[in-house]
């Protein structure tokens, strides 16, 4: 079945959808021998040759998809020579498969993240279009007025922009001076965004700067009964309640390409071995033959869907 290049590149556990489109126009990708720096190309990964950065792609036989409950200075990145600990550290499985995680959550910020090997899961649940939403618990200075809520629950403007409306949003608890927090309280809310620092940056512009933030819930998964550090597979029932969700989404539709079939050298294959994923770099395109033959326009329109295979509850 044929699908768009980034997809399968995503759905092969490359990177996320987004960086493997910047990855296509960089030229780092061949289908069947021919670079392909053109988005919306479709290919078939069971007949196409795919290479990045010559290296052969291949479906994993495996997806993992793991919730974890993130302590504080622990670091969501794949990458970071000053940090104590990644948050990739904390999951010990036997096969080692290159785990991501899905958003981010500040070093001093804990509670529920997602990690997985599935590019196109990390993409349902990361690109704005799809609105997964968060629930977060802050532990802030003072107790907000009625007022205050109301600003939160309309959208508050922060310096890149005014933020989108929270939901559900309350104070939950009251503390006294003697609790640590002098006239502090807890303040719950549930937000559709991903924008950095977002929650800390809302509550501090209506009068209430956080000194605690536990995220407690992404889309129906709840952080309960989990301890702080540990981890469990997500079930396939909550990985399907997004997959069906991102399928209800209005999808635009944009015309397709395919991919030309020259045959490929068989010295290009490479066993594969994906670096971690990092920004796309400044690439010079790699110029491809004249001789080869460019990929054929198809008038046909396609709408992509996400769904995640089901996962195992074993490692």
């Amino acid at each position: 079945m044929q699908e768009r290049l980034q997809k399968v590149l995503a759905g092969a556990g490359i990177g996320s959808r987004r960086a493997c489109e910047e990855w296509i126009k960089e030229g780092r990708v061949k289908v069947n021998g021919q670079v392909v720096t053109e988005l919306g190309v479709k290919v078939d990964p069971a007949t196409d040759r795919i290479l990045f950065d010559s290296k052969l792609v291949k479906e994993p036989s495996k997806r993992y998809y793991i919730v974890l409950n993130k302590p504080k200075d622990v670091v969501c990145t794949l990458h970071d020579p000053n940090a104590g600990r990644l948050v990739t550290d904390l999951v010990d499985l036997q096969s080692k498969p290159m785990l991501r995680p899905v958003g981010r959550l500040d070093s001093d910020s804990e509670g529920l993240i997602f990690l997985t090997d599935d590019g196109d899961f990390l993409y349902t649940l990361t690109h704005p279009k799809h609105h997964v939403p968060k629930t977060y618990r802050a532990t802030v200075r003072g107790v907000p007025s009625p007022e205050a809520l109301k600003k939160l629950a309309l959208g508050v403007r922060l310096e890149d922009g005014v933020t989108k409306p929270a939901e559900n949003v309350r104070v939950r608890k009251r503390f006294s001076e003697g609790a640590g927090s002098v006239g502090g309280s807890e303040v719950e809310l549930t937000i559709h965004e991903g924008k950095n620092r977002q929650v800390r940056r809302m509550l501090a512009a209506v009068g209430h700067p956080v000194s605690k933030l536990v995220r407690i819930s992404i889309g129906g998964v709840r952080l309960t009964g989990l301890p702080s550090g540990a981890w469990r597979h997500l079930t396939a029932e909550e990985i399907a309640s997004f997959a069906l969700k991102s399928s209800t989404d209005t999808k635009k539709k944009a015309p397709s390409k395919t991919a030309a079939k020259p045959a490929a050298s068989a010295a290009e294959e490479k066993p594969a071995s994906w670096p971690t994923e990092q920004p796309p770099s400044k690439r010079a395109k790699e110029p491809s033959s004249s001789s080869s033959p460019k990929p054929k326009l198809q008038s046909q329109l396609r709408t992509s869907s996400i769904l995640p295979k089901k996962a195992s509850t074993t490692d």
